[in-house]
């Protein structure tokens, strides 16, 4: 596989991972909005955070995921792969 070949891959699978991630993004955005709406409508009970009395722990805790989704896109070993890919091809070039 030539040099090119493994830059190309690589870049896809960055964009992949940012692709996925922002998929991730907007089902977690709109299902957020259902959750609070269905939250709301069921009435405010004793306990209630926000006005919400079930709906934040899952989106809290769905949040957590989608942080770590999130970093994994942005600083996953695929972006690493990528910069020692980059910085090889550098000292080749410069040699």
């Amino acid at each position: 596989m030539s040099h090119e070949d493994r830059v190309l891959v690589s870049a896809k699978r960055n964009l992949k991972a940012i692709r996925d991630f922002m998929y991730h993004l907007m089902v977690f955005i709109f299902v957020s909005g259902l959750l609070v709406i269905l939250d709301v409508r069921a009435g405010v009970g004793d306990q209630a955070v926000l006005g919400l009395d079930w709906a934040y722990w899952v989106i809290l805790f769905w949040g957590i995921g989608l942080v770590g989704h999130a970093i994994f896109a942005f600083f996953g070993d695929h972006r690493i792969e990528a910069r020692y890919e980059m910085e090889r091809t550098k000292e080749h070039v410069g040699s």
